[in-house]
């Protein structure tokens, strides 16, 4: 099953997005990353402005099961899930699926307005003309030299161990491929 998916940080943005995003890749072996955006909060009222993307992962696992993996690395982020207004709150980080198919084509998924430019371009050869971020891949010397979020892009971790839910066995090798659309 294919997840589309996003990503929200408002607090330590930088630093929470892209450890995320490289413990995602370690996790599930492969991703399809959107551009990074800034935004201003939507539905809360914060001085806090958030970083936001989407990714597609491919994954065995039932949508309760990948949420709950979601909510686990959410937690070990920092964020406060047992507070009643966690939703309206500044948050470390926010990881939500929002759509689910048999392939990679979200093109017409329903998302938020401000997630709009950002499937538009991962799809439909659409552009973000504006709040781009660049943000590092910490961990290994090949992700401290590779940079994401000025284009959408197909991260491949090469040393793809196969784990319950990731489905996708790799070659065996230390360095990770880093595909652009």
């Amino acid at each position: 099953m294919f997840y589309l998916c996003s990503i929200g940080s408002n607090l330590d943005p930088a630093l929470h997005v892209s450890q995320v995003v490289a413990e995602l890749l370690a996790r599930f072996g492969r991703l399809h990353l959107s551009s990074v955006i800034q935004t201003k909060p939507v539905g809360m009222h914060s001085r806090h402005d958030f970083l936001n993307c989407l990714f597609v992962v491919q994954s065995d696992l039932s949508p309760v099961q990948l949420k709950a993996e979601f909510v686990t690395m959410e937690l070990a982020h920092g964020r406060d899930r047992s507070n009643p207004l966690c939703k309206v709150a500044d948050r470390p980080l926010d990881i939500d699926i929002l759509a689910c198919g048999e392939r990679d084509d979200f093109a017409e998924a329903g998302v938020d307005a401000y997630l709009g430019d950002l499937l538009a371009e991962m799809y439909q050869g659409g552009s973000v003309d504006s709040g781009k971020v660049t943000l590092g891949l910490p961990g290994s010397k090949v992700f401290a030299k590779q940079r994401i979020g000025q284009a959408p892009i197909h991260l491949c971790q090469q040393d793809e161990a196969l784990l319950p839910g990731n489905g996708h066995p790799g070659p065996p090798s230390r360095h990770a491929a880093i595909r652009h659309p």
